[in-house]
């Protein structure tokens, strides 16, 4: 799993996200693939990481995929 897919399912999945930062679900989702968001939405993802009281800094580390472990 990315950082960026930890932080989305952390603040409550695609759907929330997308919800309570105006967008459409399939471009949180589109950061979800990528695994990187953009750094120009970051303010937005760290407010509500604050407003519903998820510490963003203490994720677990993301894993890598099957694929690229070898």
């Amino acid at each position: 799993m990315t950082k960026a897919a930890q932080i989305v399912e952390a603040l409550g999945g695609t759907v929330k996200v997308a919800n309570a930062l105006d967008l459409t679900p399939s471009t949180v989702s589109s950061w979800k693939g990528s695994g990187k968001i953009p750094r120009w939405w970051m303010r937005d993802i760290n407010a509500l990481a604050q407003k519903t009281g998820v510490d963003l800094d203490n994720l677990p580390r993301p894993t890598k995929p099957a694929s690229a472990a070898a």
